[in-house]
């Protein structure tokens, strides 16, 4: 059965070759680098912290700009409200199966953050942040599944860059139009690589 996640589904959009070599055919030899490395450690610290460990011996581990990464991103107003994040680096897999071909979409959620009866999915990243978030393919992977998930449309997806601080956010709008985007993708593969 295909799994598709957002960032599969972005290299597909962009190049069926591409695509093919990275998930079909394994060809991916590529390390990671230096910013990916930093990214996973901070993901993995901001989710300790946020399930209530003391982070303060991972913090002195890092390197200075780790270190001042972290410091900056615990400065937010949104950490200071650590209990109502409901669930954290939580991996997610979503049958879209009333279409043709039937796939799943997967993912994780860096964080979900419930305020009353609106969820907002936190996404931290390394630097950059979508120009666009309401077009962005992460956007619309992650709030397509998320309305699946938690059974509703209160809810959006929030970005923030680690490294100045600056966000984004994307509001959920039409779960339809999503999962079309998502389909028009999808197609693009040669059937014989829809199984």
């Amino acid at each position: 059965m295909n799994t598709f996640s957002a960032n599969s589904l972005k290299i597909l959009e962009k190049s069926e070759k591409n695509f093919i070599d990275k998930y079909i055919a394994r060809l991916d030899f590529i390390n990671k680098t230096n910013s990916a490395k930093t990214g996973e450690k901070l993901h993995g610290l901001i989710s300790y912290y946020l399930r209530g460990f003391d982070v303060d011996k991972i913090k002195n581990s890092l390197s200075g700009k780790e270190r001042e990464l972290v410091e900056k991103a615990f400065s937010l107003e949104i950490f200071k409200e650590r209990e109502k994040f409901i669930k954290i680096e939580e991996t997610f897999l979503v049958k879209c199966g009333a279409c043709s071909p039937v796939f799943y979409l997967t993912g994780r959620f860096d964080a979900i953050f419930k305020d009353g009866e609106k969820y907002t999915i936190y996404d931290w990243k390394s630097k950059n942040i979508p120009e666009n978030p309401a077009q962005d393919l992460q956007s619309i992977v992650y709030l397509y599944c998320a309305s699946k998930i938690f059974d509703t449309e209160n809810l959006s997806i929030k970005y923030i860059s680690l490294e100045d601080t600056k966000s984004c956010e994307a509001e959920f709008k039409n779960a339809e139009k999503y999962l079309n985007k998502i389909l028009k993708i999808v197609k693009k593969l040669p059937p014989k690589y829809l199984t």
